[in-house]
């Protein structure tokens, strides 16, 4: 081994010791900072119901701009105007379903469908001011069907039933031309992104002729059959890990969906604090375990489904992919760590200044205290094997986090140095 493979091996031998030389009073603090992604969680409405009615006279101003209490006051009052002004005009439920409806109709259609839609509470403006419906307003349909013209007070059909004196409702068709079917084959959509996806995996440049003779494949290149929140990784779980980043922006870029996970997320802080299992700074466990706790805001919030589309072309279930991630995030940061941080953690491993906390703090604010460097040692709590795995992959996860602004929703993911 050359003498930079041997510095660097030492030094990743140094930081992966120095993390996971016995956190002290682990079992103590275990029941703070553990996590069952197996365990059942509560749901949304249950969580809201039950702390929104018991935080009614507590004023927390505003968590996010999009939820400001339920204290009125000036500065919201600013707010609310401020936001009227400048919003365009907000989509009634349904509307863009009824007009895309409409817009495939011909107009000769809307007769009966008009009269009966300016009946409805609710009914977009948008919708009832549409060329076409606008003047079916309490109007009778003109064009009725021979079998029920001649039927004695039709006239005082409800608006809900116009559509039977539609010719086309009794196999009438004068007016009205309908489309030609053309039997012709149909045409199968090209799934690109599969293609590119298996061409990534198995580039079809190693199978021409004269081809460069293939590498040969380790373990650390295959995929975990079974993971767990302890399985070592693989360079081939790493991978996989690094190409399911860039789908995250999408869910960023939902301000409806991120409002629930972070709604979710203050609800399950509520929950767990009635637990016993509650943190004073809640974000501790978002730092050790971002994806993990994400998923468990996804389920709460009932966006599980959106992330199991996402990464299921990548070989993950959602649980498979918050341990990865977690594990995979501790292992770069330690990987990754500087040696001031790598001493520090050191130090308190060693306990150098616990009386000295205690004596300046005094006892409930010193275990604070501990509660937080415990939280900076399992955040970079790694085993040997898993920093080297992610030491081998440094740059493709460096570029794939700086991609994602190096946070899982929030959650950082080098907090090291």
């Amino acid at each position: 081994m050359s003498n930079l493979g041997i510095r660097i091996a030492g030094f990743l031998c140094f930081v992966t010791i120095t993390a996971q030389a016995a956190i002290p009073n682990k079992e103590k603090y275990d029941k703070y900072f553990s996590l069952d992604l197996t365990a059942p969680l509560p749901s949304y409405e249950e969580l809201q119901k039950n702390y929104t009615a018991k935080n009614t006279i507590y004023d927390r101003k505003y968590q996010w701009h999009w939820n400001i209490g339920n204290i009125f006051d000036t500065v919201f009052r600013a707010t609310i105007n401020q936001y009227g002004s400048t919003e365009k005009r907000i989509q009634q439920q349904n509307e863009k379903m009824l007009l895309d409806a409409l817009s495939l109709l011909p107009p000769e259609y809307y007769q009966y469908i008009g009269p009966y839609l300016h009946t409805v509470p609710g009914i977009s403006d948008k919708v009832l001011n549409l060329p076409g419906i606008k003047e079916t307003k309490n109007k009778f349909p003109t064009r009725i069907a021979a079998h029920v013209e001649n039927i004695p007070d039709i006239e005082y059909l409800s608006p809900y039933l116009y559509f039977l004196l539609m010719p086309e409702a009794w196999g009438e068709n004068p007016n009205i031309e309908q489309p030609k079917i053309q039997n012709k084959p149909i045409k199968q959509i090209r799934n690109t992104e599969l293609y590119e996806t298996i061409k990534n995996i198995v580039p079809v440049e190693e199978f021409y002729p004269n081809a460069p003779e293939k590498k040969s494949v380790d373990l650390s290149d295959l995929r975990t059959k079974e993971i767990t929140a302890n399985s070592p990784l693989t360079s081939g779980d790493i991978k996989a890990f690094a190409k399911t980043l860039p789908e995250l922006n999408e869910l960023q870029d939902n301000i409806e969906v991120m409002a629930r996970i972070y709604g979710a997320g203050s609800l399950l802080d509520y929950w767990e604090n009635e637990q016993g299992k509650g943190l004073p700074v809640s974000s501790f466990k978002d730092l050790i375990y971002p994806c993990s706790r994400l998923l468990q805001k996804m389920r709460i919030a009932g966006e599980e489904s959106w992330l199991r589309h996402k990464i299921a072309k990548y070989g993950f279930t959602t649980q498979e992919w918050a341990y990865t991630c977690d594990k995979t995030i501790r292992a770069y940061r330690l990987a990754t760590i500087s040696e001031g941080m790598s001493r520090s953690l050191k130090t308190y491993v060693l306990g150098a200044y616990d009386d000295e906390i205690r004596q300046i703090l005094g006892e409930e604010k010193a275990e604070m205290q501990f509660l937080s460097m415990q939280a900076a040692l399992r955040m970079h709590e790694a085993s040997q094997h898993d920093v080297l795995e992610v030491y081998k992959n440094r740059k493709l996860l460096g570029d794939s986090f700086q991609a994602i602004g190096y946070s899982i929703i929030a959650a950082p993911v080098a907090v090291s140095n």
